[in-house]
């Protein structure tokens, strides 16, 4: 009989964002054209590092107009031959626009694994990659692997979808503040970014209950939060309403500010769903428009099949 598979074990780091290296993971789709601009954005903001990640995969996983005629000899040398002049190309780019040198990574093996990986060799503090697409090759970052990545992934995670462009950089940030124990621990992440940014900080707080003194209890805690958002320095909004459902009325809001990032906390009913990432997370990261970030709370160690 063969061992039981030990399966990864991370640590959950500090609920901070001191980003130096941050990753990106490329399948030459359009949304992780627009992780790549999003996470250029960010590195220069941080002045940090940015390596730009793809794994590797059989010709028919790319584009055909890549291979030219039908006799091109689409051969594994091939593909990391034109892989290289992309990921160079997306470099160039970089560097131009934002004057910053990017690194570029290829490896062989299931997606979530090697980010998983890339991020603890590289010690990278930020992933951000893009979540949808239609079909075959495009299904490669759909759901499954972006769920997968923000589930075991030691660091914070931004999620963006096709289509969401920065014209003026990350000037609104979201920071929804629900009735859950760890919903707090996202605001010096929140925080951070802000501060680079020079973001306005939207606070959101929902909650469920009607009772008087809960209602009491929660404005204590909305005002914690305002209070350490002011205290860096930051222009920040408060609002404050009653709703069932925290990834919906977090999510119309973000559309209402035209907000570039949506904070969440990704273990919320963790204990009834049997995931790291609770349902109302999966909610908001398969269906936001605005690119989310994705935090895990600060506490014990956590491990994911991948």
């Amino acid at each position: 009989m063969k061992p039981a598979r030990q399966e990864p074990r991370f640590p959950r780091k500090k609920s901070n964002m001191n980003i130096q290296r941050i990753l990106v993971p490329v399948d030459f789709l359009p949304a992780s054209e627009y992780a790549i601009e999003y996470g250029s954005y960010l590195a220069k903001a941080f002045s940090a590092e940015i390596f730009l990640l793809h794994i590797l995969e059989s010709e028919q996983m790319y584009p055909p107009e890549w291979f030219g005629s039908k006799n091109q000899n689409a051969d594994s040398r091939f593909i990391r031959k034109k892989v290289s002049e992309k990921l160079g190309e997306h470099s160039k780019n970089i560097k131009k626009k934002y004057g910053i040198v990017s690194k570029t990574i290829l490896t062989i093996g299931k997606p979530a694994t090697k980010i998983a990986e890339t991020v603890l060799e590289r010690s990278i503090n930020l992933i951000v990659m893009g979540t949808h697409g239609a079909s075959g090759f495009e299904e490669f970052f759909i759901g499954h692997t972006a769920h997968k990545v923000v589930n075991i992934s030691p660091c914070p995670v931004i999620t963006l979808r096709e289509g969401f462009t920065l014209s003026a950089g990350i000037k609104s940030i979201v920071l929804p503040i629900d009735e859950s124990l760890h919903s707090r621990q996202k605001v010096q992440n929140v925080i951070s970014v802000a501060s680079k940014c020079k973001s306005i900080v939207h606070i959101l707080g929902v909650i469920q209950s009607k009772d008087k003194s809960e209602v009491a209890k929660f404005n204590i805690k909305v005002n914690s939060v305002e209070k350490a958002v002011k205290k860096a320095g930051l222009v920040c909004t408060r609002k404050v309403i009653k709703g069932s459902n925290v990834a919906l009325e977090a999510m119309n809001y973000a559309e209402e500010v035209n907000a570039e990032l949506l904070a969440i906390m990704t273990d919320h009913e963790s204990n009834m769903t049997g995931t790291f990432m609770g349902a109302f997370a999966q909610q908001i990261i398969n269906h936001s428009i605005v690119p989310v970030l994705s935090i895990k709370p600060a506490a014990g160690f956590f491990s994911y099949p991948l």
